[in-house]
């Protein structure tokens, strides 16, 4: 049982009450100092408020509370079974209280600033700041650390004897922790110890190291990513996603990891994401792995390389209304998610399409306003092994003008009212194998062309009543590829109008 000041807690209760029944009928024969004694120094309104009883002994200066004690003293806040402020000494102590079957129960919380306790017992001084605590269970990033004893020294260090650390959520439920023997611990920052070993199911274990360091800061930190270990029926034994995380900035990092296998297999990946507060953000992953099936000299022996990479994009709205640029890229080796080991699973096993698009917008306000967009598109079948892209797409278009319209009149007559707009497409588009992605002949076959568009139209009045309108609107399809043919057959016709469509993307003016 936790002890507090020497005792345990259902002798200091005990002994409180004893004491303040006997502080109306005990008198002090021993003559009194007469030097001045220090005044209480309490900087501030002590609030405070108990179930069953609460009493200020004046001739100890001491405040009594006593089940569900609360106290509150400019930042602190402690709740407790049981709470004794001592304002000669600007001196808390806190501590549980026993039931009528001696179970102890209301353990006391203190918290202060942004950190928060949870032990058996305190004694905390306002003056210097510092705290003795038994029995502290408190959390820090993500980690969950009970102290035996701690002594505070001040808001930002802790030393701990006899501590346990674990990430594996609530330390009575986790299934491992590592005992700390000695160690200091700075609140959002670090925990530094002397001799550490590693507990599994409370058993100790060999792994052990004369001094270890915990980060605790809230901050991004770089350092090591430990590998998990596994089998693979193919590659034999396995370390997979071990290397270094890179905080490079608090815009963007860098994770660089690998696997490797015991027959011969690895992969690298590279792995970034960035964001720039109300302007752009996304992440970027490459991937690239060497693999090695079977043993050497054996039928089922095979090796085989497979990358991918994957880019996602966005930009805010708000940093500039009048463009717009994103990306969703997903591309690679067709057989990468089939072949992988650290990436196979059933809904990456069983996506047989992948898709690819990048795309720009961009308006030029203004009169006439101007509106263009680009496109890339790429769409990759990882059965057929057959890759569509599409590299790129431009379109362009003007807004209706008004060429003749007078400056400071309304328009009147079929002059007047001649407007027109001016719309352009372009297109590159090509098909292959993605055996021959990023290869010389991966636009050996690639069909474009442009087609420009210019709708021109105006309306006037007939004998004041009728209101009459004309159009006419003028293409032009421009293609840096000619099919001319010497004669013309009737019966093959169809067949070289449909031809000379496929190679020029657009619909065709004229057939030679």
């Amino acid at each position: 049982m936790p002890v507090l000041f020497g005792q345990t807690q259902p002798e200091l209760a005990r002994r409180m009450w004893d004491e303040l029944d006997k502080t109306n009928i005990l008198t002090d024969s021993i003559v009194m100092d007469t030097l001045n004694k220090k005044e209480p120094t309490l900087l501030d309104k002590v609030k405070y408020k108990a179930s069953d009883y609460v009493r200020i002994n004046r001739k100890e200066n001491k405040l009594y509370l006593y089940n569900n004690a609360e106290l509150y003293y400019q930042d602190i806040e402690l709740k407790a079974g049981i709470i004794i402020l001592d304002y000669a000494v600007n001196e808390v102590t806190a501590g549980r209280i026993a039931d009528s079957l001696g179970n102890l129960s209301q353990t006391p919380n203190f918290k202060q600033n942004n950190s928060e306790v949870n032990p058996d017992s305190l004694r905390f001084n306002f003056d210097s700041k510092k705290a003795l605590i038994w029995n502290s269970k408190t959390a820090e990033s993500g980690m969950n650390v009970f102290a035996a004893f701690t002594k505070k020294e001040n808001d930002s260090v802790y030393y701990l004897k006899d501590a346990k650390v674990t990430t594996g959520g609530d330390l009575d439920k986790a299934s491992y922790y590592f005992r700390i023997r000695k160690g200091k611990m700075v609140p959002n920052g670090k925990i530094v110890t002397g001799f550490t070993n590693m507990y599994i199911a409370d058993v100790p274990t060999p792994i052990a190291l004369p001094f270890a360091y915990f980060p605790t800061t809230q901050n991004q930190q770089s350092g090591f990513i430990f590998p998990t270990i596994g089998e693979s029926n193919n590659r034999g034994y396995s370390l997979q996603n071990g290397g270094y995380y890179l905080a490079l900035s608090k815009f963007y990092d860098l994770s660089l990891t690998g696997d490797y296998y015991s027959n011969g297999s690895y992969g690298f990946r590279a792995d970034t994401k960035y964001r720039l507060m109300y302007n752009f953000g996304g992440n970027l992953s490459m991937r690239f792995e060497n693999l090695i099936s079977g043993e050497r000299g054996l039928p089922d022996y095979s090796k085989s390389t497979v990358f991918n990479v994957r880019w996602s994009h966005s930009k805010d709205p708000k940093a500039s209304p009048n463009s717009n640029f994103s990306a969703s890229v997903n591309f690679g080796t067709s057989d990468y998610f089939r072949q992988s080991v650290n990436q196979l699973n059933s809904p990456n096993f069983l996506n047989n399409t992948l898709s690819s698009s990048v795309s720009y917008s961009k308006r030029f306000p203004g009169s006439p306003s101007v509106n263009m967009s680009m496109n890339a598109n790429m769409s990759q079948n990882s059965s057929t092994k057959s890759v569509n892209l599409t590299l790129p797409t431009f379109q362009a278009s003007m807004e209706r003008i008004y060429p003749f319209q007078p400056k400071t009149k309304p328009k009147k007559g079929i002059f007047q009212n001649i407007n027109f707009q001016y719309n352009t497409t372009a297109q590159n588009r090509t098909s292959f194998n993605d055996s021959l992605l990023f290869k010389k002949g991966m636009f050996k076959n690639a069909k474009r062309g442009m087609q420009h568009s210019i709708p021109l139209s105006t309306n006037f009045k007939i004998f004041k009543h009728f209101n009459m309108s004309a159009s006419a609107n003028y293409r032009e399809v421009w293609t840096p590829t000619t099919v001319r043919y010497n004669n013309y057959d009737p019966t093959i016709d169809a067949f070289r109008q449909q031809q000379l469509k496929d190679l020029m993307l657009l619909e065709p003016t004229v057939l030679v």
